[in-house]
């Protein structure tokens, strides 16, 4: 059962949807309204546009009837919690013996084979689901879009994120996945609306706010695309180190081109806030190393973080030098040379700025370092 508990009055839009009520398929409900309905009935909540609606939902069970089969699957659906997969499996199994119609155990028994990357059971399963569901179950397409996707088939996959949308144009997660793979067909106008669409139903979601920031930095839109690994670093730890990797390699860029253009000040700007991030992100990336918890993309991140840290040292020198001010010049390349003393190139720039000032002793002494490094290569 479901009972209104808010005035329509107090909210726009609203109201409960049924697949068979005819019409729009949509109920009004004022304050204090109810409807009853076999379990079987499918139904949900419609979009509300403005205000807050509450519903209250509830469940009568007959005292003299035990559900087996929902026991069986609730049941299952804990033990693909807790990791415990085959036994999982086993309550789906036995769920399905007694009703071959449990699409819930299907759709979840499919979901463990995804993870097992047995891709046609998977499939199969799914496919017996989506029969049943008369193919309306945006879930059930979900995960087979997953499916089809996991196995390259990006045509099909897509076709079906995007039936799989018609019915619930509310998931955000539908929305990032289907835009990752309109990005991987070329197609950015289709991929970055719909990260837009990802992160105005749910602010929190770091990948869209990632991906969009990269997908418009890559087509030379630096200046949209920074607002956007900003917003991924202000979402989650998950997405943290990446958002800010990601937003000193864009500023490390921007100050290069700022710099190329005689704007030394602003790429000094620039240049100094992608050494920040670089700095701010290397700890969190350690933690997560001491613990083994770096995934992929972290690991790579973690490697770049070294070469991305020398050449912004190299780029500031350059400005200093460019300013004038050859003591910080000199003061940033020995800077860079204790904390990257393997770099040749950092000793030949601090030669080079000694050379400047007349210090050849010290000049002489960069370059026997500089030797030393390249003998030792």
């Amino acid at each position: 059962m479901t009972l209104a508990m808010t005035p329509q009055t107090e909210y726009t839009g609203g109201r409960t949807f049924f697949k068979h009520m005819g019409v729009d398929n949509i109920l009004q409900m004022d304050v204090g309204h109810a409807t009853f309905r076999p379990g079987s009935v499918r139904h949900g909540g419609h979009r509300v546009t403005s205000g807050t609606r509450y519903v209250l939902g509830a469940f009568l069970l007959l005292e003299d009837h035990v559900e087996h089969v929902r026991r069986l699957k609730n049941r299952g659906s804990e033990l693909r919690t807790s990791r415990r997969l085959h036994e999982a499996i086993n309550h789906f199994q036995w769920a399905l013996a007694l009703n071959p119609r449990c699409t819930t155990c299907l759709k979840d028994w499919a979901e463990i084979l995804l993870s097992q990357k047995d891709y046609a059971q998977a499939e199969q399963k799914i496919q017996s689901a989506l029969e049943m569901l008369e193919g309306l179950d945006s879930d059930a397409l979900f995960t087979l879009g997953l499916i089809l996707s996991e196995q390259g088939k990006d045509e099909e996959s897509i076709a079906i994120y995007k039936r799989s949308i018609e019915l619930n144009a509310e998931d955000a997660e539908l929305c990032y996945n289907l835009g990752i793979k309109l990005g991987e067909i070329g197609d950015t106008r289709g991929e970055l609306s719909l990260y837009k669409r990802a992160t105005e139903i749910d602010p929190k979601m770091g990948g869209a706010w990632i991906n969009m920031g990269i997908t418009l930095a890559e087509a030379g839109d630096l200046e949209s695309a920074e607002p956007m690994f900003l917003k991924a670093i202000e979402c989650c730890d998950d997405v943290k180190t990446k958002g800010m990797m990601n937003l000193a390699v864009l500023l490390h860029k921007k100050a290069n081109n700022l710099a190329a253009n005689g704007d030394l000040n602003g790429a000094k700007m620039a240049n100094n806030a992608a050494a920040k991030l670089v700095d701010n992100a290397k700890p969190l990336l350690n933690a997560k190393m001491a613990i083994g918890g770096l995934s992929p993309e972290d690991a790579m991140f973690a490697k770049q973080s070294k070469p991305l840290r020398v050449q912004i040292h190299r780029l500031c020198g350059q400005i200093l030098a460019g300013q004038g001010d050859l003591v910080g010049c000199e003061n940033e390349f020995r800077t860079a040379s204790e904390r990257f003393g393997d770099i040749p190139g950092i000793w030949d720039a601090l030669a080079r700025v000694l050379d400047l000032q007349g210090k050849s002793e010290e000049a002489n002494q960069a370059r026997q370092k500089l030797t030393e490094i390249r003998n030792s290569q």
